[in-house]
Parts: C-alpha cells; structure tokens; sequence
C-alpha cells in the first residue's frame, strides 16, 4: 500500500472495496461509454470477476479509480482478434488489463500512471511477459505513448469501438522509460509517508509513550553514579519479577543471552550428556548453539504445535546423574505454545538436574517464578514492551562463584556480570531508560497482574477472531501462549502474500521469517502497548475477505 499525496494505491481486498469496484464500473462502463447494456441494478460485476485482480486507488476511503488484471485464458481480447493464436506464443506468459475506470473529476497523470505503474510492477516482478489491453480507439496515442503495439484493426462494442493492443514487459519506450524513472524516484522520495501500520509483529513491538520518550532522553555516561543507580534499580527489578534472583544485562539481543548460558554451561563439569527440549524454532538454535560450545546433549523432540510431553521428559530424566541439565524455550515464540515451566522444574528437581530456560518471549507475559531455575534468559524487546537490545540473565550469583571461566569469552562471562556493580563494558544509556520506563508497567503486584491479565485477554480474543474467519491457531488453546497466535493462513495463500494482504490493511503481522515461510505459517503477536481496539479492524477485514462474494456477473 503506497500512498501518494491524497492518493493511496493498493490491491481491493474488502467487501467495501469491490462494491464501490462494482458501481465505478456500472459508471463507466453503463452509463458513460455504454459499452455494456443496463442490468438495472447500478451495478457492474465483470464476467471475469472471480478470476481477476483489481488494483485500486482510493481518496478519504472512496475508490476513485480501479483496474483489473487476470492471466487465465480464455482472455476478452482474443474476441477482437483475426488470429487469437497469436496470443499461444512459445514462451509468452500475458496477463490482461481489462476495465480501466477513473471518475472524471480525478482523471490526472498521478492517477492514472499510478494504477498503470502498480500493474507493471505487478507483471514484472510476477514473470508475465506480456500486458494485453482493449484500448478505447479515442485513446489510441495515449496508449501508444505508454508502448502498447497494435494486435488488429478496431473492433465495436456498444457505442464504443476498442483496440486490442499489447505491451512487451522490458521493452518500454524510451520516453516512457524516462517518465517510470521519474515515478520511482517519486516513490522512493514518498514511501516514507507509508501509513503507519498497527505492529502485530513479535518484534519490533510497540512502543509506550511513555518508553519511546525515556529512549530518546540525552545520554548517560555508562560509568557515572547516575547511570549505575539507574542500572543497579532495573536489575533488582528485574530480579524481583521473575521471584527473587540475581541479574546479568549485556548489550545485545536475547540471542546472545542463550550464547552466553551456552557458554556457561560449557565451563562447568559436566556429569552427564544433558538434555535439550526442541518443539519449534527457537528450541532447534538453542541446540545449535550447544552444539557450537561443545556441549552434546541428547535431544528430545516434538513436532510444531505440540508442547513438551512431560512423560518423556521424566524418562529422559531418569537416565541422567544428579548435577547434569535440561534446557529448553519455555514460549517458543515460533508456534505460539507456552510450555510447562513448572511441571519441568518439579521433575528435574527430584532428580537433582540443573533447569536452564529460553524466557525471551515469556517474561513480561505470564508470570514467572524462577527461584529453582539455574540459568534463565529474556530479552527487552518482546513482552516487556520496549526496544531491543538488552540481553537478560537470571541467575544466583553464588551458586556460579566456582566456575572457573577463563576460556569463555569475556563478555560471556555471566559471573562477573552478575557480580559487576554497574556494566562491565559500554552500554547505551537509551536501551536502560527506555527498559526502566517499561518496568513501571510491572511496579508492584497489582499493577503486574493487570499487565498478564491484560495479555491473557488480548491473546484469547486473537485465538477467537481467528477461529471465527475458518483460521485455526496452531497451538491448542490448553497450551497457547498468551502473546504469539501462529496459523496457516488462508488456502492459496503464501505466507508473504498473506503478510502483504495484511500490510494493505494497514497491519504488520509475522510470517517472512524463513521458518515460518517454509511451513507456510503466520503469526499475530500482540507483546508490548497493543489495544483490543487496534486490532479489531483487521479481524474485519479478515471476515470480509473470506467470506465469499455474492455476484451476479454481466
């Protein structure tokens, strides 16, 4: 969806879109050049309809002008051809242009070169080789000038009389090469005034007011009393949110807080193999990344959607010395399943087996008690609400005090994190008081359990919206998390096409990431200041565009 000036170019996808489509053609087509006969309902649906796609442009919400496209023979043009075999060419992929309409009073250049280059843009990067149109004879030199060629002599219908015409794709006239030149540099200049998109994306996420203006405050030297009262304040909440522990902040994201437990983990004596718990993506790196410390556990594993099995698990235990470990993502963000922290912690207990977890997407979300956890991780730019860029390490200080960690890299050296008063080494004064701003939204019981509740709610509406449209979540409502819902998206549909479906509604939802994309899955994340009330919208146009059209075709 660009928008340009009062102008905004996007594909029709809502019911809205294509009856206003319907009563714009009725306009043109009927009452102005009366290429078609009356129906008497004012108005038009294209016999060609179910099999088209309609490029629109709109001003205040009205479409002022529309055009369609399809690539499914039999193509109208080839009723006005001597020879439609023409169009069977060795290697020729058309795609028609079929009942350009504007209203008169936005009939100008931008209009109408926007629509044309949208549906150029659309055939280039899509593979057609060829746009074939029906141009109306007393548009002849317009169309020319645009590259269109002749395919015969004209051709009546009505009061009309048409030209079928064809463009080559790549082969445009060199003033019209100059003129699309222009048009995207226009573009690249106006993409910045992009509407701003509702962030449904599980992260970047949005941003508080209140934590955006905190972020852009000037900055702190990291190695004043200032900022070190400030840092030691954000670890003890942190600390005091998740139960009671000792806190680690690196500079970096949630990613390099598991490099360093990995680390950790690696330092230490290590009775046993360990035991990694895989049940998504974010299971799957953290086995990678044992695998790169030179740790090599044995891998339990369960398929996407599924949560951990617990039964496995206590076998798994059993076959393990007192002293080894078991690690896994406690919400694997990747499928939207919360799996059963507690129910883990109890088994490994009993069997005296050190419990590290993933909690990037978690914390902030559910609450969290990690007092019988030995390592555990979050990150600032998920469920907590603000920007990216601080890894988080929950741990007790006094129970790592005897690793010996010289051969661990320095800045992966948990142990002296937790027992540095102040950051070890540089840290962005932004990052901290954007993650202190963020915090206030956790200060004290109440005000935390309104913020999970808060989530707990969101994430159940989601769930419910979604089954509502035929779109079922992934995870089983009996084990879904309340922040991430992951779906297939509608049959037919790609994971980046229905991403960018959402995106011309006005929504960035989850979906281009490679693991999500291969399995042709997406995903609406509802982390930091997300309203019900935002998202209700696109749940409306979800139910528009999945429910079948009721037409009657001319």
């Amino acid at each position: 969806m660009l928008r340009v000036g009062p102008y905004i170019f996007k594909r029709a996808e809502t019911r809205q879109e294509f009856e206003q489509i319907h009563r714009l053609n009725y306009r043109t087509f009927v009452s102005e050049i009366s290429q078609y006969s009356d129906p008497g309902t004012d108005r038009l649906v294209d016999k060609f309809h179910d099999k088209s796609v309609y490029f629109i442009v709109a001003r205040e919400g009205r479409v002022v002008g529309m055009l369609s496209i399809h690539d499914q023979a039999p193509f109208s043009i080839a009723d006005r051809l001597r020879d439609p075999e023409i169009l069977k060419q060795p290697g020729m992929r058309p795609l028609e242009v079929r009942l350009l309409a504007i209203e008169p009073d936005t009939r100008n250049s931008t209009v109408f070169f926007g629509l044309m280059w949208s549906v150029y843009e659309h055939a280039r990067a899509n593979g057609y080789t060829h746009l074939l149109i029906s141009g109306l004879q007393e548009r002849e030199i317009l169309y020319k000038r645009l590259g269109f060629e002749a395919l015969g002599a004209p051709v009546t219908s009505g009061r009309a009389s048409f030209i079928p015409m064809v463009l080559t794709i790549g082969q445009l006239p060199e003033k019209l090469r100059r003129v699309k030149h222009l048009w995207e540099s226009h573009m690249e200049r106006v993409l910045p005034l992009r509407i701003r998109a509702v962030c449904l994306l599980p992260g970047p996420v949005t941003i508080a007011p209140a934590v955006s203006q905190a972020f852009h405050q000037p900055p702190i030297y990291h190695r004043g009393p200032e900022f070190i009262g400030l840092f030691q304040k954000v670890r003890r909440a942190l600390g005091e949110l998740v139960g009671g522990r000792d806190v680690g902040l690196f500079n970096g994201s949630g990613t390099l807080a598991n490099e360093a437990v990995a680390a950790t983990l690696a330092a230490g004596p290590l009775p046993g193999r360990g035991i990694l718990l895989v049940n998504g993506e974010f299971g799957e790196r953290l086995a990678r990344q044992a695998t790169r410390f030179g740790l090599h556990p044995r891998i339990l594993e369960w398929p996407w959607g599924q949560a951990w099995d617990l039964e496995e698990v206590e076998a798994a235990l059993a076959e393990e010395p007192a002293g080894s470990w078991i690690w896994g993502v406690h919400l694997e963000s990747s499928t939207g399943i919360l799996n059963d922290l507690l129910g883990l912690v109890q088994l490994a207990k009993a069997r005296g087996v050190r419990v590290c977890l993933d909690c990037i997407s978690s914390l902030g979300a559910v609450p969290l008690d990690l007092r019988d956890t030995f390592l555990a991780t979050g990150a600032t730019g998920k469920s907590l609400g603000s920007y990216a860029g601080v890894a988080i390490v929950f741990a007790d200080a006094a129970q790592l005090a005897h690793l010996d960690m010289g051969n661990v890299p320095s800045y992966f050296d948990i142990p002296a994190v937790l027992t540095s008063q102040g950051p070890r080494f540089t840290f962005p004064s932004p990052s901290l008081l954007a993650l202190d701003a963020a915090l206030s939204a956790y200060a004290g019981f109440e005000k935390a359990q309104a913020r999970f509740e808060h989530y707990k709610r969101l994430g159940a509406y989601v769930r419910e919206k979604l089954r509502e449209v035929g779109l079922e979540p992934l995870a089983a409502e009996e084990v879904a998390c309340p922040v991430v819902t992951t779906f297939a998206p509608p049959s037919g549909d790609s994971s980046e096409e229905f991403v960018a479906r959402c995106q011309s509604w006005g929504f960035d939802i989850g979906g281009q990431s490679s693991y999500l994309a291969q399995r042709r899955l997406v995903q609406i994340a509802t982390m930091g200041a997300i309203k019900k009330e935002e998202c209700t919208l696109l749940f409306e146009h979800l139910s528009q565009c999945l429910t079948p059209e009721p037409s009657l075709a001319v």
